[in-house]
Parts: C-alpha cells; sequence; structure tokens
C-alpha cells in the first residue's frame, strides 16, 4: 500500500489538546475525591483515577507529537515543559490514588481534603487561563501566578501542621501516620506541578510580548 494513501491522523491545535489535558485531570482529581469518600469499597474509584490517568498520558503523546512538526523555538522548549508539568498533576493525582490502594486506609484524614480541594482550585485556575494559549495575556497570568502561589502554600502549610499535630499529640497508629505522610506528601508535591505549569504559561506570555 501507498504510504502515501495510508490515513494520517487529525493534527489538533495544541491549545485544544492541552484544554482536554486539564480537563481530564480536573475529572480525575474528582475520581480521587470519590475516593476519598469511599475508602470502605475503593477499588473502583483507583480504577476511574487509573483509567483517567491513562487518558492523560494519551493526551500528553499526542502533544509532544503536536510539537514535533513544529520548528524548534523557545515557545516550543517552554510549551513541552508545560506538557510535562501538566502530566505530572494527573500522574500525581493516580500516585495518590495507588498508595491508598497499598495503605488501605480505614478512614479519610481532612488534610487530604484540604489539600486535594487546593489542587482542583488550581487546575481550575490554569483551565480559565490554557485556551488563550500561545496568546497568553501578561497581566491575567500574573495575576493567576499569584494565586496559584498562594495555594501551592497553603497546601504545604496543611501538610506541615498535620504532620507537626502527628508527632506532637500522636493522634495516629506509627503505620497509619506513615501510611498519611507519603499519600499526603505525594499531593502536595502534586500542587507544585500546578504552579509550575502556571509559571511556564507566565513565561509564554512575556516570550511572547518580546
Amino acid at each position: 500500500m501507498n504510504a502515501d494513501l495510508v490515513e494520517q491522523p487529525e493534527i489538533r491545535p495544541l491549545e485544544q489538546i492541552l484544554k482536554e489535558h486539564l480537563d481530564n485531570t480536573l475529572v480525575c482529581g474528582q475520581a480521587l475525591s470519590e475516593l476519598f469518600e469511599n475508602l470502605k469499597d475503593p477499588d473502583p474509584y483507583i480504577l476511574r483515577v487509573k483509567h483517567l490517568e491513562e487518558k492523560g498520558d494519551r493526551i500528553t503523546a499526542e502533544a509532544y507529537r503536536s510539537l514535533e512538526l513544529l520548528a524548534y523555538s523557545e515557545v516550543v522548549y517552554v510549551t513541552e515543559q508545560l506538557v510535562k508539568h501538566l502530566d505530572d498533576i494527573a500522574d500525581g493525582i493516580n500516585d495518590t490514588a495507588r498508595l491508598i490502594d497499598i495503605s488501605y486506609p480505614r478512614q479519610i484524614e481532612d488534610a487530604a481534603q484540604e489539600i486535594l480541594s487546593t489542587l482542583m482550585t488550581m487546575i481550575e485556575n490554569l483551565q480559565s487561563e490554557i485556551p488563550n494559549y500561545p496568546n497568553i495575556d501578561l497581566a491575567r497570568m500574573k495575576t493567576c501566578c499569584k494565586n496559584l502561589k498562594g495555594a501551592e502554600e497553603n497546601a504545604d502549610l496543611i501538610y506541615h501542621e498535620w504532620r507537626k499535630k502527628q508527632r506532637r499529640v500522636l493522634v495516629l497508629s506509627l503505620i497509619e501516620e506513615t501510611n498519611w505522610t507519603e499519600i499526603l506528601g505525594v499531593l502536595e508535591e502534586t500542587t507544585d506541578a500546578a504552579y509550575h505549569a502556571g509559571l511556564l504559561l507566565e513565561r509564554l506570555a512575556r516570550y511572547r510580548q518580546k
């Protein structure tokens, strides 16, 4: 068969791919929230998070393929880093679900709900800016990054205060504390990925104004 006759996959605009990535990640986060609420029967929710993360991997691969078709530039380089951090957010959500699968906690810690809620807000903030890619408005993005930084610092504070409470009050057993320290640590690190994605969008906005 002539290679020219083989149907080539449709190349979608990058802004459409990136928007779908964040939309999927938000749904993935919602599935994790449902998992938190159903720890007595976690398996269906763990599987749903996994499937959504795998969908995110496919979107990530599509984004990289689209970037490969462009002439290399600063915008392409920064966008590659942006795609990686967007993928890291979905990975972090899935890693959190996997740790719950491993440790099988009996009940949710309030700190987990609070950090996840913070992360979801950060994803929504990114969602509001990504449709404008690559023509990101610098003033809007500065405001967005300020909000993202505040959210990331709040997640860090929640995690810190939770750990301090465990050491000073001994609320949980040692094994439960160890498990939740790892779970919350991964979730808090995921907010870092969301903040860094925002910084990359701001970098794109600055570049476009040169």
